[in-house]
């Protein structure tokens, strides 16, 4: 009994120095640091990055689903049995070019979206770009094994881990079948695209060692 009662304060003061060291341990960590709003822009978009997000950017989707049915009748008029078919008339999806002020290591970034978002891709560039639409080519993109989504409004986080001073975002949207409609001649279905609703999109700068 004396031996246990002995050794019974050495045991709790190592259970209490590795307890120290394990919370002391992320104190001298350092973390990504969040990109401020002034060192970012979106010309078509600027409420993505205008560092609130008590405000929303509202991405126009420019497309329609077409359902029509395929099938009829054959020569010897023998009904054959038909079903709708799709066509996309514009585009399921809405882009947003973020730029940096300068060429920036960035860690990761996180997308607060409000809609629900299908499916989200991301491309970066270190060049500096003069024109948007002619420039696709100099993106590369961030490849990922699973695909960005979220639904409920679920924050996403995407890991960059590369220097960018461009960065595009490619929404894909959901059909809008609440406000599908039909044409009283033709008899065709038209399904319009939920547009995508973004609070805001936040960038974090990869910590730069200090030189030696």
């Amino acid at each position: 009994m004396n031996r246990i009662f002995t050794t019974t304060p050495f045991v709790l003061i190592g259970c209490l120095t590795c307890l120290f060291l394990i919370s002391c341990a992320p104190l001298s960590q350092t973390f990504p640091r969040r990109i401020e709003a002034r060192h970012l822009s979106c010309e078509a978009y600027p409420r993505l990055v205008d560092g609130n997000l008590a405000t929303t950017g509202i991405l126009k989707v420019k497309g329609v689903i077409e359902k029509d049915y395929i099938g009829g009748i054959t020569q010897r008029s023998i009904t054959t049995s038909r079903r709708y078919g799709d066509w996309l008339e514009g585009r399921n999806k809405a882009e947003a070019w973020i730029q940096l002020n300068t060429l920036t290591p960035i860690a990761y970034i996180e997308v607060h979206p409000v809609s629900t978002i299908y499916r989200l891709l991301v491309h970066t560039t270190a060049a500096e770009i003069q024109h948007l639409g002619k420039s696709e080519h100099l993106f590369d993109p961030i490849r990922s094994h699973k695909i960005a989504r979220s639904e409920n409004g679920a924050v996403i986080r995407i890991n960059i881990d590369r220097p960018v001073r461009w960065l595009r975002l490619t929404f894909h949207a959901h059909r809008d079948l609440a406000h599908a409609e039909r044409e009283p001649l033709t008899q065709k279905i038209k399904v319009p695209f939920e547009d995508i609703v973004i609070r805001e999109v936040r960038l974090y700068a990869q910590h730069e060692e200090p030189a030696h």
